[in-house]
């Protein structure tokens, strides 16, 4: 064999199997004196000359000539890439390469309804502002599409500014089977049962990690795929967006576990409204501090374009917070006299809405009734002109309940003659203006039910207003002489510190030696 040996004749059963030609361009490669390791090739049984030349002895100097059909389609002999060839290329199509043929078979990713599914989604929540703005949107368009004058094609509306997401994509919602996690056991220890009502209860709980009890409910029965999930979400989302005031109960998180809705909620140390005014009614200044708030926090749901639909003694706690009483604590600085704790801490009861379950919106109302005791009859009469004098309504009759009303009519001739704003006997003498208030409040016709912004105006609930001038100004001067002893009192203190910082006890007629020397 010579130095340069072609192996030309020995690859005719591979040109073969690439149906060439004879006029085919010459592949031979000449191969220096030194010897190139071949790269691995896989054993085709078909391939008969690959097995029987891997058997044989590598040779000194070989002229390795590959298939023509691998290479020819690598286009490694392609003629340099002109202004002209480019012209043409481009006007002639072409097929791309398999990719088989050069990388093996590989996986190909096919979109499929599965990977769309595992996809990270989130519900929204429809009482934000955004989603609030979105559904304004979305019933403007329907209500200009159900115009009769309406005289607008089908392609200019979909180039108008509101597209086709705004009007009909609905709301998304991730089931709560989706997201059930373990918490409840692990995070919080269990202490007492505190309310139970018809599709949850509520427990006073201790976060084993931070050490602060909350109210945790817990729906009775699996809500994930039944048809309470939507009102269990609905609690969720009202309390995400209104649990931000000092009125309504403060919401800390929310989570589904084996397919219970499981809420985080503020507790309350003070019960509920119905439980207090179960032994006794409420005295009239109790009952002003509790509608003055309850009014408050009303004012602030109706100004999110919301409302409750279920205001009621049950639905509103109390929390009592113990703060020192700073003119006691003053005076028992010098030791020589004692208080006990209700002399030294003053109690502070703010009234708080809660139960959130049935809020709603006001531009798009899904109404679900609650209690038929404090419902008025333009609900029944699926009339949601006025939702936010519902709420109004419902706050009357729980003012009457607390003054002594007693339990009020779930139906019947009583339960008429309320809504007709006839005031059922009470137990508790309420003041003329109080009582007044609370009439208007119930009155049959919601236009002339004043709104919690106009409640908390009122002269019955706030006492400043009712003041004469002459009161008003000899508070006023009580206050201006209080605050000129308090000045002179912070003026003393501030000359004897002065008087302290410039005394020494040791060397005061030597002056102090002052370094220059910066270091």
């Amino acid at each position: 064999m010579s130095g340069s040996t072609s192996f030309q004749e020995d690859f005719r059963d591979v040109d073969n199997e690439g149906n060439n030609s004879s006029g085919c361009l010459d592949m031979s490669f000449e191969t220096s004196g030194e010897n190139f390791p071949l790269s691995p090739q896989p054993i085709r049984r078909k391939d008969t000359f690959r097995t029987e030349f891997l058997r044989l002895p590598a040779p000194k100097k070989l002229t390795f000539s590959p298939p023509y059909k691998r290479v020819r389609a690598l286009r490694l002999f392609d003629s340099p890439l002109t202004p002209k060839t480019i012209i043409e290329k481009s006007s002639v199509p072409t097929t791309p390469l398999p990719r088989s043929r050069l990388f093996g078979d590989r996986p190909v990713a096919v979109p499929s309804a599965y990977a769309e599914r595992i996809k990270p989604t989130a519900n929204v929540n429809p009482f934000t502002p955004d989603a609030q703005l979105l559904s304004k949107k979305r019933s403007r368009s329907l209500r200009s599409l159900e115009s009769p004058n309406l005289k607008i094609t089908r392609v200019d509306l979909n180039d108008s500014d509101v597209s086709d997401y705004d009007i009909e994509q609905p709301t998304k919602r991730v089931a709560l089977q989706e997201s059930n996690i373990p918490r409840y056991h692990r995070e919080f220890l269990e202490i007492e049962l505190i309310g139970k009502g018809e599709f949850g209860s509520v427990f006073k709980c201790v976060n084993r990690l931070d050490g602060c009890v909350y109210a945790i409910k817990k729906s009775t029965k699996p809500v994930a795929g039944s048809v309470s999930e939507k009102t269990a979400l609905n609690e969720v989302y009202a309390h995400a967006v209104l649990g931000k005031h000092q009125h309504v109960v403060r919401y800390y998180s929310a989570w589904a576990e084996d397919n219970h809705m499981i809420i985080q909620n503020e507790f309350c140390n003070g019960g509920s409204l119905a439980d207090k005014i179960a032994n006794e009614p409420l005295s009239a200044m109790e009952l002003r501090r509790m509608l003055l708030h309850v009014a408050e926090g009303l004012n602030y749901i109706h100004s999110e374009e919301l409302v409750h639909l279920d205001i009621k003694p049950g639905n509103i706690f109390i929390s009592i917070e113990k703060k020192i009483n700073t003119r006691t604590a003053d005076a028992t600085d010098d030791g020589f006299e004692d208080l006990d704790e209700t002399q030294l801490y003053d109690e502070v009861v703010t009234y708080k809405i809660g139960d959130l379950g049935h809020v709603t919106s006001i531009n798009n109302p899904q109404v679900e009734e609650g209690d038929c005791r404090y419902l008025p009859n333009e609900i029944l009469h699926e009339d949601y002109t006025h939702l936010h004098k519902a709420d109004v309504f419902a706050m009357g009759l729980t003012a009457l309940e607390c003054a002594g009303a007693g339990p009020l009519p779930k139906n019947g001739p009583k339960w008429h003659a309320i809504r007709e704003g006839q005031i059922p006997p009470l137990s508790q003498k309420l003041t003329k203006d109080l009582l007044e208030l609370i009439k208007s409040m119930i009155h049959p016709n919601p236009t002339q039910r004043p709104k919690a912004s106009q409640i908390l105006q009122h002269g019955a609930l706030n006492p400043d207003c009712s003041k004469s001038k002459a009161d008003l100004t000899r508070e006023l001067s009580a206050e201006k002489l209080r605050n000129e002893m308090l000045v002179k009192q912070l003026k003393l203190a501030a000359m004897c510190m002065k008087s302290i910082q410039n005394t020494r006890i040791i060397g005061k007629q030597v002056n102090r030696s002052v370094s220059t020397t910066s270091f």
